[in-house]
């Protein structure tokens, strides 16, 4: 004797494809909703001084970089460095020192930093010694700079730039760009 009717396994079989398309298409709106967050892109555009030598830098968050400003120019930050020398035959330290570059910072800047504060902007930055005989890269470089501007712990910018000649001036040449570009990034 013969059923008309699907079978007990077609049944089955189609409510598993129901269900496995009705999954699917919660999980791609849950998606698209919460973490697919497409930014704007910004398009700012570079200065001059990040041409002259490999230069990248990273945005994290603009609403907080900007707000950051006001205090910058009221005297709430704090400027932080600290260097990472090759092992052996380090030059770094006799060609600059941390409290020169700190002092470098606050005149660009042009407001002295207040003493004794707990909120403020916090300006890190590294000096990274590189070996003149490591010839893998085929960038010309004796060190680089990151620069790291942050507010509790969080990195709103970072400023990454290659400086050709480990000389004082070349340094200083970086760290005047890497305030240029977060005025710029402020400012735009």
């Amino acid at each position: 004797m013969r059923r008309s009717g699907a079978s007990d396994s077609q049944v089955v079989n189609n409510f598993f494809t129901f269900a496995s398309i009705v999954l699917i298409s919660i999980t791609i709106i849950l998606y698209s909703n919460y973490f697919s967050q497409e930014e704007n892109i910004l398009k700012i555009e570079k200065l001059p001084c990040e041409l002259d030598t490999f230069t990248k830098v990273s945005l994290l968050d603009l609403n907080l970089l900007k707000k950051s400003q006001k205090a910058l120019n009221k005297g709430y930050y704090k400027v932080e460095g600290s260097y990472l020398k090759l092992e052996n035959k380090s030059t770094i330290e006799d060609v600059v020192k941390l409290s020169s570059l700190n002092s470098y910072y606050e005149s660009l800047i042009g407001v002295k930093p207040k003493k004794n504060i707990e909120k403020y902007l916090k300006i890190r930055y590294e000096l990274i010694e590189k070996d003149e005989k490591n010839k893998n890269s085929d960038r010309l470089s004796a060190g680089t700079l990151i620069s790291s501007f942050r507010i509790n712990s969080k990195e709103l910018l970072r400023f990454e730039s290659d400086f050709k000649f480990m000389y004082e001036n070349a340094i200083k040449d970086r760290i005047e760009c890497s305030i240029k570009v977060y005025k710029n990034y402020v400012k735009n």
